[in-house]
């Protein structure tokens, strides 16, 4: 461990180095000990977090180092007390420019990136806060977060940039809106010439194949339902209408009785025959957790009623075998 230890230390010393080379060649040799699991990822926080500062610097190397860099912070950021230097306007830029680059190779490795440092509140907070330029042909945003918003959505299927799927940014979204002012970015429409919110933009994600663009996207919708004052705008089906995208991954192929579908969302009134409820027990809770929050209005509570949820979560209920998801689903009947 301690001839170990020494070989880290010294190849630590090379990623600033002026060579090229040495810096890939070292850094090539480092990446396996950024892993959580390895012993020696202490020595990256040595010298007041220097080599972190080192490894963010190379996110604007070569594209072999750059991509290692990303990488061995994607790793490392898993730690609390890296992740808080982090907060940083100069480099949120650098992340979102990466991002929203229609011809980067590294946006996808940016989005993890940011997707890990968000979680610290003072970085995702600052994110928020960022204004910029607007980017002709993808966002007329002048925040950060409203581009990002676009370019998740228009680079859907890599219609945007054909290396990069941006999944990650839906991970974003569900850590900037546990704050209150991230509710307030997706609930609002006063900084969009479309004149719809960026929640409206995201909810039809709830059923995307890839785990982690739904996945952020449900979570970016329970936090939403804690802005109590909003929820008649998420329910309205003139605004938001952001009921028929909870109930869907909740619906299975079984059918409903003729006085039951009265009143439900057309959306999942006939659904197909190979119709599939979400496999994952955490997003079936925290979708069940997102219709218990609108309940917690009056309004909310009826229009749930109107629109016959009930017999969706009892249809629900008779076939599922998680017993966490069970739990929650009592609490919604």
């Amino acid at each position: 461990m301690e001839k170990e230890t020494e070989l880290v230390t010294s190849l630590l010393d090379f990623l600033h180095e002026d060579h090229p080379n040495v810096r890939q060649v070292a850094l090539e040799n480092l990446l396996r000990y950024t892993d959580s699991t390895s012993k020696l990822q202490h020595l990256f926080k040595r010298e007041n977090m220097k080599p972190i500062r080192d490894l963010i610097t190379l996110c604007n190397d070569e594209t072999v180092t750059a991509h290692n860099a990303y990488k061995a912070l994607v790793n490392l950021t898993a730690d609390e007390e890296i992740r808080r230097i982090f907060n940083n306007e100069n480099f949120l830029k650098y992340l979102t420019r990466t991002i929203t680059n229609r011809d980067s190779v590294l946006a996808d490795m940016a989005c993890m990136l940011l997707s890990n440092i968000t979680k610290d509140e003072t970085v995702a907070a600052k994110l928020l806060s960022l204004k910029v330029r607007p980017i002709k042909d993808l966002s007329n945003s002048s925040q950060t977060i409203g581009q990002l918003t676009d370019v998740f959505v228009r680079g859907f299927e890599k219609k945007y940039n054909k290396e990069a799927e941006f999944h990650f940014l839906a991970s974003v979204f569900a850590n900037v809106t546990m704050l209150p002012q991230g509710r307030d970015f997706f609930l609002s429409n006063a900084s969009s010439s479309e004149n719809v919110t960026p929640l409206s933009k995201l909810i039809v994600f709830t059923e995307h194949p890839n785990i982690i663009r739904r996945g952020g996207v449900v979570s970016c919708i329970k936090n939403c339902c804690f802005a109590t004052e909003r929820h008649l705008d998420m329910l309205s089906e003139d605004k938001i209408n952001v009921l028929p995208y909870i109930l869907l991954p909740l619906c299975g192929p079984e059918e409903f009785d003729t006085d039951d579908m009265e009143g439900m969302p057309d959306d999942i009134q006939l659904l197909s025959s190979d119709k599939k409820r979400e496999l994952d027990s955490y997003l079936k809770r925290t979708l069940l957790e997102s219709l218990l929050l609108l309940t917690t209005t009056r309004q909310g509570r009826d229009i749930l009623r109107q629109k016959k949820v009930y017999p969706v979560i009892r249809q629900m209920h008779l076939v599922e075998k998680d017993e966490k998801v069970g739990d929650v689903i009592k609490f919604n009947n």
